[in-house]
């Protein structure tokens, strides 16, 4: 059974390959323009012994091959190895063996061309350049044959592969072999398809073209040698067939009277002319004893010859010509002989191809019909991989999908198990979720992507009785209201419809009013959207905590602040008063009751300041913060207020050369309490000694003022802080200078509302560098 493998294989294929073989050796005689049926049996036998030996070492091979298939054939239980390299054998086979021969084709008839030229030169005319038309020949026939190959071998080969598929499937192997696309295939197809004719074709106008010349020059040849022989005929005297020989001659035309035997006179031209043609010369003299005129080709030399008996003598009149010409009707006839070679040969190459694809769609198709069809997937056979391509991989894959298939049938016996347990779980946790929402504090409101509500719990219902301040109805979460500012909420300013447009809305303040008592109702809402598993926005949720009872504590904390501020200024005013008015007016003051005074001057002032800074933090908290503003030169209010600053022989504050002019809108002494509080942050954290840059700059927007020093600088942890009220960074540290946290948040509060921006940046150890920038006033550029 193996060996009828390897011997069906090689029939199929070598069969129908001779068909092609023993049509082959008549383009190539027709190629080289081979007539004479002695050079022809030359040919053939070179043909058919080349063929003979080529045939067998194919054979040899294709059975080398072959042979891990027809040992797994042979075999009763092969193991995995034997499957795994009958498998790769069966799957590479077509490939290779079609590689190859295809180029035995390519190589075939080089042999042939080389021991014409080397042992038959004189007898068979070959062209100068017939190695390489040779080649080009082979280049054709290599075109040809290797879509012929590929499709024999693989619609032959594909069941065993198909079988072998399902045996290394049930052992657990990979598919070996190489894969090869379904659309390489194609694309080589159509190339063949296109190399082989157009190659023939570029080949054969060449050769034509060369024939054709040969026989324009036998045709002057002939004329010449007739004219000859005619004016020989007329006159009886030999010098006058030379003169009329001489007469006839051109530079490319050699005339002269030759003896029978074909020898010329030495020296003349048709002499040298025969001596630089062997090979023409050799025919000549064979033709003179067969034929009493003729025409005698020699393409190497590209010369033509043709000769005529003179009447009543023995001797002939010769004549050698070179010229081009062409054949028209030789080259229709190689057009015609190779369209009927084409003709024949791509519908063999398309049956076989079809069949290799069509076969194991077929096969794929009815195995997804019995998927279909079938309630059981288990009873479901699996599909043989015929090829290594993509109906392969197709096969492969539907293969992998009936294991899955069985695979998720009984995990979906094993779900339906766990439904009901799950279920029943998500009936408890929605009972949880439901239980927890309704003792939340918090008014939780959820709506779908249309804005319908969905869900409410108890606090949420309880917020819902509130009305608008507006006078507008609404639900906290949908509608009405005002906004912390006191403007009413307009629709499209409403956390649940915000949420819905997909923002997401943390602690917003909104008033509402208790229709009972008709006091105002203080909320503090959060929205974000509900998104899908696709991120679409499938809903919104809103949460809302009644805030009454913080915003009333907040107001009299304010409140408070206010009042004490107000209280402590006459106090400590009047201590100041005495304390100075003292120092001034008793001449007789001790030095210790002096600096007594002094330091309740200081305490004064220093509670003064304190009280100040609680008027400006109240203001601020109410959004009462006083602003004058005024077009200010800011370069010149830097060098006031760093003028304003006690001089120090421990540090030294520096206005930077760099500084420009820029003018700014700004309210003057705001701006310079800004610039103070940074300032005096910079003096009481620098060592002594320490110089405190000052730089002032302008771009096309806006100005910036920068104060470095070279102080402590600011601990990371602290730095995303520094600008809250009453922090302080340092606090209980080396560098605990005191204070109560104001100045900076005054500072920031300041710039913020001017329009400008406030930063820092600092490396603890290494010093800060605390900048502020105010848009320009008008048109105003940097200088």
């Amino acid at each position: 059974m193996a060996r009828s493998l390897t011997a069906r294989v090689a029939t199929i294929s070598f069969g129908i390959e001779l068909a092609f073989a023993c049509a082959i050796p008549v383009a190539y005689l027709h190629l080289f323009d081979i007539d004479d049926a002695p050079d022809r049996a030359i040919v053939i036998g070179l043909v058919a012994v080349v063929y003979a030996l080529r045939t067998g070492a194919l054979a040899a091979y294709l059975a080398w091959l072959l042979r891990p298939i027809e040992r797994w054939m042979r075999s009763s239980s092969p193991d995995g190895g034997l499957t795994h390299r009958a498998a790769r054998a069966a799957y590479d086979t077509p490939l290779l063996f079609a590689v190859v021969w295809a180029t035995t084709w390519l190589l075939y008839y080089l042999p042939v061309t080389a021991v014409l030229r080397s042992r038959f030169a004189e007898r068979i005319p070959l062209t100068g350049r017939a190695l390489a038309a040779t080649i080009l020949f082979g280049l054709a026939c290599f075109s040809a044959a290797l879509p012929l190959a590929y499709s024999l071998l693989t619609r032959q080969l594909g069941p065993v592969a198909g079988r072998l598929s399902l045996a290394a499937r049930e052992r657990g192997l990979a598919l070996p072999g190489r894969r090869v696309s379904l659309r390489i295939r194609l694309v080589v197809l159509s190339l063949s398809l296109i190399m082989a004719p157009t190659v023939w074709l570029s080949l054969t106008s060449y050769m034509s073209q060369v024939w054709t010349s040969q026989r324009d020059l036998a045709a002057r040849a002939g004329q010449l040698a007739r004219a000859l022989a005619l004016s020989a005929a007329a006159s009886a005297q030999p010098s006058s067939w030379d003169s009329a020989a001489r007469a006839l001659s051109t530079p490319l035309d050699a005339v002269a009277v030759a003896a029978a035997d074909g020898s010329v006179a030495a020296g003349g031209a048709a002499a040298r002319e025969l001596d630089a043609a062997p090979g023409l010369r050799f025919r000549l003299s064979r033709a003179l004893g067969q034929k009493p005129q003729d025409d005698i080709f020699d393409p190497r030399a590209e010369r033509a010859a043709s000769y005529c008996a003179i009447p009543g003598t023995r001797a002939v009149a010769l004549a050698i010509s070179r010229a081009p010409g062409r054949d028209h009707g030789g080259e229709l006839f190689d057009l015609f002989f190779f369209a009927l070679i084409a003709a024949s040969w791509a519908p063999v190459c398309a049956v076989f191809l079809a069949g290799s694809i069509a076969a194991p769609l077929q096969r794929i198709r009815s195995v997804v019909s019995q998927i279909v069809g079938s309630e059981d997937v288990v009873r479901v056979g699996r599909i043989p991989v015929f090829h290594r391509d993509e109906i392969g991989d197709l096969a492969h894959g539907a293969n992998e999908m009936i294991d899955r298939l069985h695979a998720s049938a009984e995990s979906l016996r094993r779900a339906a198990a766990e439904r009901e347990q799950l279920l029943a779980v998500a009936a408890r946790h929605a009972a949880e979720l439901d239980a927890v929402l309704d003792n939340m504090v918090e008014g939780v409101f959820a709506c779908d992507r249309n804005g319908s509500m969905t869900l409410t719990n108890a606090a949420g219902r309880r917020l819902l009785d509130l009305r608008p301040s507006a006078g507008a109805r609404a639900s906290p979460g949908a509608a009405g209201g005002l906004q912390a500012d006191g403007r009413a909420f307009r629709p499209a300013e409403l956390p649940l419809l915000r949420a819905l447009a997909g923002e997401v809305i943390v602690e917003e303040d909104e008033v509402l009013e208790n229709p009972a008592t008709h006091r105002p109702v203080f909320l503090r809402s959060s929205a974000a959207p509900i998104r899908d598993a696709a991120g679409a926005i499938a809903g919104a949720v809103v949460v809302a905590r009644d805030v009454t009872e913080v915003v009333d504590l907040d107001r009299l904390k304010d409140q408070f602040i206010r009042v004490a501020a107000h209280e402590l200024k006459t106090p400590a005013a009047i201590l100041k008063g005495y304390a100075l008015t003292l120092m001034r007016t008793d001449e007789n003051l001790s030095p210790s009751s002096r600096r007594m005074l002094e330091a309740i001057d200081r305490g004064a002032e220093r509670l003064n300041r304190i009280v100040e800074d609680l008027v400006d933090v109240s203001q601020a908290f109410l959004d009462v913060l006083q602003l004058s503003p005024s077009t200010v030169r800011l370069d010149e209010l830097v060098r006031a207020t760093v003028a304003e600053v006690p001089l120090s022989s421990l540090h030294h504050i520096a206005i930077r050369d760099g500084a420009c002019s820029a003018t700014v809108k700004a309210d003057p002494a705001r701006t310079r309490q800004a610039l103070r509080i940074i300032l005096d942050n910079a003096i009481k954290y620098s060592p002594s000694g320490c110089t405190i840059e000052v730089t002032v700059s302008a771009d096309a927007e806006q100005a910036r003022v920068s104060v470095r020093d070279c102080g402590v600088g600011i601990p990371t942890e602290g730095q995303e802080r520094i600008f809250r009220l009453f922090y302080r960074a340092h606090t209980d540290t080396a560098h605990d200078y005191g204070g109560m946290g104001i100045g900076l948040y005054m500072a920031k509060e300041i710039v913020k509302r001017q329009g400008g921006h406030i930063w820092f940046e600092s490396r603890e150890g290494e010093g800060s560098t605390f900048s502020f920038s105010l848009p320009l006033a008008g048109e105003d550029t940097p200088s």
